[in-house]
């Protein structure tokens, strides 16, 4: 994994998805000298996606088991979300 600046990745952005792309390099981009945001191939991407998406399911079929589960309503109540 590399690392760089917010303006060196605006100067080398082209290479940097290129190399996300082809090469499943990893980029940290950082701003203000802290770690801002991290540029990876789409196919990374959508494989972090399908982890997530399993990893929620599985969260849910335990909840379930246990009992341990809120109803949509109280969810959006909690979150302060209009239905």
């Amino acid at each position: 994994m590399k690392a760089m600046s917010l303006a060196d990745a605006k100067a080398k952005l082209s290479q940097v998805v290129t190399d996300a792309e082809y090469k499943k390099e990893r980029t940290v981009i950082s701003k203000h000298n802290r770690p801002a945001a991290v540029v990876i191939g789409y196919e990374e991407y959508r494989k972090l996606e399908t982890l997530e998406d399993m990893y929620e399911s599985r969260l849910l079929e335990e909840s379930l088991k246990k009992g341990k589960f809120v109803s949509l309503e109280d969810a959006a109540k909690r979150l302060k979300i209009e239905l």
